[in-house]
């Protein structure tokens, strides 16, 4: 019996990998755009209001921006940028205790921000197919200011999608 179980969980496993590209791409329908290709670096540094280094692809249809720290060791401003799927978009709107989700007008077709008690906001746009989560971090910054620059990003994306 242990040989048969082992069996059956080796076939298992190479099945899911073998598959597992083959759901991915059909989860995406195609490969997601190239964030980084969306805005320019300058376009970033008007948004944050401090200079950025070019966008670094973390993951496909995934990018990073950092802030320039002014000595070493500083706390510098982080931005993300993610591709993410229709269904992501939707189930981050259910509610969730600890987090607040508030719905976002005149960005794309459909918008929505969500912070932790007023920590880690993000902000999650829908335009056409298209569906991308902001992520930023600056230091020091008020919730507010934060989900302001992620709003001005949010724009920049909505007009080039």
């Amino acid at each position: 019996m242990y040989i048969d179980n082992t069996r059956a969980r080796l076939f298992a496993s190479v099945v899911w990998f073998v598959f597992l590209p083959s759901v991915l791409q059909i989860t995406f329908a195609v490969e997601p755009p190239d964030a980084c290709s969306l805005l320019s670096t300058q376009e970033i540094a008007t948004a944050l209001g401090v200079e950025v280094d070019a966008g670094t692809t973390i993951a496909p249809g995934a990018c990073r921006w950092n802030g320039r720290a002014k000595w070493p060791g500083d706390d510098v401003a982080i931005l993300r940028i993610n591709f993410t799927t229709a269904r992501s978009f939707e189930i981050g709107r259910t509610p969730l205790s600890g987090y607040t989700k508030t719905p976002e007008s005149g960005i794309g077709d459909d918008a929505y921000s969500v912070d932790r008690g007023g920590h880690d906001p993000t902000l999650s746009i829908k335009k056409g197919s298209a569906v991308i989560i902001i992520f930023l971090d600056i230091p020091k910054a008020s919730l507010e200011q934060i989900k302001d620059a992620e709003r001005k990003v949010a724009l920049k994306l909505a007009g080039k999608l």
